[in-house]
């Protein structure tokens, strides 16, 4: 007895994901993101992104590149203007670096390194370890009573207007380590490190085009 086998369709080394479906669902288009790393695929923006035309899109776009770094999801995407604010050159530096976009892109590739800027929870604290370049090595603790508030930071681009969430969003943006945005957004900037690469597996660079 033989079986016929029907031809399966060579399984894609990238995701292409689409701002379109990213401002649709943002939630849903982190889920797909982190979802990246179990099936050891590579996330591809086709489109070019700038950051500094919506304060929406720039916390998204944040949190995408946060997500993939603390998944180890190589992301191949290409930075269309000019940072806005020179001060994100290193608010950014520690997150997945643009494959092109001139010299900025090239400043952001050559800063970047993997885990320069991250947080862990420990036994009620969380401590962030930041070694970008350009800035002083920062190791800040943050005690038990602003761990609820830091969790609902790092699971949100609008967080509260008031209350703990916001004090903490000041103290974390006066040492580079949150992001305020136009029209409420903010974000977090360290990503969180509670995995290593899988063995025998580094994470890529990608390289500029020619």
């Amino acid at each position: 007895m033989r079986t016929l086998s029907a031809p399966h369709p060579a399984w894609p080394e990238a995701v292409d994901l689409g701002f379109g479906r990213i401002d649709a669902d943002p939630g849903g288009a982190l889920r797909v993101v982190a979802g990246l790393a179990a099936s050891a695929q590579r996330l591809r923006l086709p489109e070019p992104f700038a950051f500094g035309e919506s304060a929406h899109r720039d916390a998204t776009m944040v949190r995408l590149l946060a997500t993939a770094a603390a998944a180890f999801v190589p992301v191949d995407w290409t930075l269309r203007e000019p940072l806005p604010d020179n001060t994100l050159e290193r608010a950014l530096c520690h997150l997945p670096p643009p494959r092109d976009g001139g010299e900025p892109g090239r400043r952001w590739r050559a800063a970047h390194d993997v885990g320069s800027c991250t947080y862990r929870y420990g036994p009620g604290f969380v401590l962030i370890h930041d070694t970008r370049p350009g800035g002083p090595i920062n190791r800040v603790h943050v005690e038990a009573g602003w761990v609820g508030a830091f969790r609902t930071l790092a699971g949100t681009d609008r967080p509260p207007a008031g209350g703990a969430a916001a004090d903490l969003v000041d103290q974390l943006a006066a040492h580079q380590l949150a992001l305020r945005l136009d029209d409420g957004y903010a974000v977090v900037l360290p990503y969180h490190a509670d995995r290593r690469p899988p063995p025998g597996r580094a994470v890529p660079s990608v390289r500029p085009g020619p």
